[in-house]
């Protein structure tokens, strides 16, 4: 048994129409694949004895013992990994359950698919699960499965918890989510960006983008916190600070016992140390604080109950009382016994798991024992109560009561008025006093320090009272009522014109005052800037674009890979473009038919909004079956108004997008809008070049269902060329010399004929293609590409391409001239795997009015291999004419300090000549 690959979903994908985070397996069962679950001995008992839980797993009979009564009647073993896979997770606290497996095109080779709540938790589940089903089918020691099988879900509960957003993030993300507020990673920490482009609002923690960092650093100051609040009437107590050891014993008789010590710039309770009754017992705690700071402050402690009163945008949230870790004793139990019994608390789990934590017993714990005079092994009497922690911390093992509705009237006043001296967004605001429903000015207590992003986990889920979702209080802040999170998205998809759609919409949107952000085969680019060159069209270019502060609409090129390795880069769009569906990329990652490919683009439809639109090709039943995956409207677009799609929705007063008559038309119902005539649109080439015209209706209509208006359609499509500048690579015409050079990116049959009709429409009598095989297509589809070549050219020039995926670059050549040789014509051939050298070739030789074609797989380096012979030849007619101007002159003589350059350049006007 294999893994052969494992890929993580992260957003909308074509496995589950709900289920964003999936793990997508790929395992070889090996031999396993004549061995069905019935076939292996004792394997059922095995099973259950060491996952007893499965029992509740329904499978596809909907009920508890579903999935056990499957490996009763014989199931195979990458379907009992998927269930392995989803219990063990549910075991570490991750309670997640889709989970389907389905066997590929090659014989004992399945994808195994189950959900995950944490990355690396999914993707280690999936290789724990692997080993566990070869311990049980092999026979190994049940008990050491056991054990084994432990080990790894601790280790999962570990990983959780050093990836896992924490409680406070966590809740404000959750209550993000719930108002469909979309939210970005930043880190692997806890800086997070809610909303999309303009509207964003970072958080880190509970620090927000509205908090000041003076304050933050104010309150990072225990002395300068209390002197500010102390000069403004709030009761403090009285406390000094130190930086040396010598001025400890000075500073307690001032101050008098008992003390609380702590560093100056602590936070979260780190190094603070409270009750300190003897000398002794303050040397160490100063030490302790001195970890942390090299400024101490060593303060008088208030007599009471430890509360944390939590102000967001000054207005108390909630109160709460902390009860720093300790046990009872029950006159029978042992320390450590009464920990164990504790801890056994089912509110209580592994880090922030569940309501409380843990207790743990670490130093801190040890010499709490100790200095109560006990030993772990002591006996405590009835009714004592030993803490166990110097700081109520819940993460400690603490416990919270909620106090929230017995706050006193002018304590909170007096909490609020703290946060706004402080000046902190979001403050909690430390109190010791006897409680909080008399005023801390009759009760005698006071504020001892005041924290910048405080946890909210005591609020959420306190071990006593009513827990408050503080974090609503913090999203209505960031977010007013109206207040929008989301930027427009528009995403494009389709096997053929993606890329020139993509940038025209892109224009349009442009043109009508909008700061895009566009991804395309090329690059990405926010407004007129190219931010970075390459192929982005997947899920981490999305969210490039997405993550940018300046762009308040996306337009995305959705590619067929990207959906396959990592689903969407967001959740949903606005508007999903399907252009067509033709045979490319095929039998790659289990893809092997037009319906398959179908399927993974019917991810950009089935992602939009339900106040959204797709739009859909009338012509191709592919993507027009598509409408039945849609929440939100349904727009369609056809070369043909007869289209009977078109004409039917017409009937129910839809809108479409057609070309009538010369014409790129809206239909209203039976309403005609005439938005600009395709002689107008230099796109189309003056009409001739058919696919230009499709996608032209695809973008109109896209930015039509937008709103935007038909004087700024009619200007983007008129002001759109077809130059290297705004589509390169898509019908860019260049004159070199005599010679007529065109350069495309079609790169499948599909893209060739429409390429090719469009050529026929052209005067060339002569021509000429360069072009080059793709590793990653099926030998049929590379042959129908060359036969392709040798029926519309009558010469061809082959080349080594780029993209080889591995493939030996002679196998491609050879798959290509099969392909010619099946053609209806007799071109001439010529292999040069340059392609460079090849390009200059085509053209050095081209007849007079020949036309060359270049079918670029690089569009960058086939554009600058044209322009560079291109400036050869001008060069060389400007040096026989005599008239170069003088700054081209001032150019050739700086070569001569570059005596490489200038060997080079004489060369290529030589070989001009």
């Amino acid at each position: 048994m294999e893994i052969l690959e494992v890929r993580t979903l992260r957003g909308p994908n074509y496995w589950s129409g709900y289920w964003k985070k999936l793990i997508i397996m790929r395992l070889d069962i090996g031999a396993y694949e004549k061995k069905p679950t019935n076939k292996i001995k004792g394997l059922y008992d095995r099973m259950l004895d060491v996952l007893p839980s499965l029992q509740s797993h329904g499978c596809s009979y909907g009920e508890p013992g579903g999935f056990l009564k499957r490996v009763e009647e014989g199931t195979w073993a990458g379907h009992a990994i998927e269930h392995f896979a989803l219990e063990m997770q549910t075991l570490a606290g991750m309670d997640t359950g889709y989970g389907r497996t389905r066997e590929t095109g090659e014989k004992g080779i399945y994808n195994v698919v189950y959900s995950y709540l944490e990355e690396e938790v999914g993707r280690f589940a999936g290789r724990v699960a692997v080993r566990l089903w070869l311990d049980l089918a092999e026979g190994k020691d049940l008990a050491e499965i056991k054990l084994g099988l432990a080990a790894d879900i601790q280790e999962m509960r570990e990983i959780r918890e050093n990836v896992r957003f924490g409680p406070s993030t966590g809740s404000l993300v959750e209550e993000a989510d719930h108002r469909d507020i979309p939210f970005i990673r930043l880190n692997d920490q806890s800086l997070v960006q809610l909303g999309y482009g303009v509207h964003q609002k970072r958080i880190q923690a509970t620090t927000t983008v509205n908090t000041n960092m003076i304050s933050v650093d104010i309150a990072g100051n225990k002395h300068a916190t209390k002197k500010l609040l102390g000069d403004m009437g709030v009761p403090v107590p009285k406390g000094y600070r130190i930086r040396e050891a010598e001025d400890l014993e000075s500073t307690l008789d001032s101050v008098g016992y008992p003390v609380v010590i702590k560093p100056l710039d602590g936070n979260h309770g780190k190094g603070a140390t409270v009750g300190i009754k003897t000398l002794d017992d303050a040397k160490i705690a100063f030490e302790k604080a001195q970890e942390y700071s090299r400024w101490v402050i060593v303060e008088k402690q208030l007599i009471g109950e430890d509360f944390r009163a939590l102000v967001v945008n000054n207005r108390l949230i909630a109160v709460a009382e902390r009860v720093p870790a300790h046990v009872v004793g029950d006159g029978k139990s042992s320390i450590q016994k009464l920990i164990d019994k504790t801890n056994e608390d089912p509110r209580r789990g592994y880090g922030h798991e569940n309501v409380l934590t843990e207790i743990d017993i670490e130093n801190q714990t040890q010499r709490c024992i100790k200095k109560a005079g006990y030993t772990l092994e002591t006996v405590l009497k009835k009714g004592v109560i030993l803490h166990l922690k110097t700081t109520a911390n819940i993460s400690t093992g603490g416990t919270a009561i909620d106090r929230t509705d017995e706050v006193h009237p002018e304590n909170v006043f007096l909490f609020e008025r703290i946060a706004k001296i402080i000046g902190l967004d979001v403050a909690g605001v430390d109190v010791i006093a006897p409680n909080v429903s008399e005023p801390l000015s009759e009760n005698g207590g006071g504020i001892i320090e005041v924290n910048a992003a405080p946890g909210f986990r005591m609020h959420l889920a306190p071990s006593e009272g009513i827990g408050r979702n503080v974090a609503e209080h913090v999203i209505d802040m960031l977010f007013p009522p109206g207040t929008p999170a989301r930027i427009p998205i528009f995403a494009i998809t389709g096997t053929n014109g993606k890329t020139t759609t993509t940038r025209l919409i892109a224009h349009i949107l442009k043109n009508s005052g909008r700061t895009v952000g566009f991804t395309t085969t090329d690059g990405t680019y926010i407004g007129n800037q190219q931010i970075v060159a390459g192929d982005n069209t997947g899920p981490v270019s999305a969210q490039l674009v997405l993550k940018d502060p300046t762009v308040d609409v996306a337009v995305l090129e959705t590619a067929r890979g990207g959906i396959i390795r990592s689903g969407l880069g967001f959740d949903h769009c606005d508007i999903g473009v399907v252009m067509n569906i033709a045979a490319d990329h095929l039998g790659l990652k289990d893809v092997n038919t037009l319906e398959d490919l179908a399927r993974v683009k019917s991810v950009v439809p089935r992602a939009v909004s339900k106040k959204g639109y797709a739009v859909l090709n009338a012509e191709d039943p592919l993507v027009y079956k598509m409408k039945e995956l849609v929440d939100g409207q349904v727009v369609c677009f056809s070369m043909d108004e007869n289209n009977p799609v078109i004409k039917r929705r017409a009937e129910r007063g839809r809108v479409s997008c057609v070309y009538e008559n010369g014409y790129v038309t809206i239909l209203k119902g039976k309403w005609k809008v005439r938005i600009e005539k395709v002689t107008n649109i230099p796109l189309t080439y003056g009409g001739r070049a058919e696919f230009m015209i499709q996608n032209v209706l695809a973008a109109t209509l896209a930015c039509f269902v937008h709103g935007v208006s038909l004087e700024d359609l009619r200007n983007g499509l008129s002001t759109f060329n077809a130059g290297t500048a705004q589509t390169p690579g898509r019908l860019n015409f260049v004159e070199v010399g005599d010679v007529t050079v065109l350069m495309d990116y079609a790169h499948n049959p599909a893209g060739l004929s429409g390429l090719a009709d469009f050529i026929s429409k052209l005067p060339h009598k002569y021509r000429t293609v360069v072009l080059n095989g793709t590793g990653d297509r099926r030998d049929d589809d590379i042959r129908e590409f060359g036969k392709i070549a040798g029926d519309n050219f009558d010469r061809i020039v082959i080349r080594t391409g780029n993209y080889l995926r591995g493939r030996d670059p002679e196998e491609l050549h050879k798959l290509l001239q099969e392909g010619i040789a099946k053609s209806k014509n007799t071109p001439t051939v010529r292999i040069i795997p340059d392609g460079r050298t090849a390009i200059h070739h085509a053209i050095k030789y081209g007849r007079k009015g020949e036309l060359v074609v270049t079918l670029a797989d690089l569009v960058p380096k086939d554009i600058s291999y044209v322009q560079e012979y291109r400036d050869m030849v001008n060069e060389k007619k400007k040096v026989e004419r005599g008239d170069r101007p003088r700054e081209r002159m001032g150019a050739t003589l700086s070569l001569a300090y570059q005596p490489g350059l200038a060997r080079q350049k004489q060369k290529m006007i030589a070989a001009v000549s």
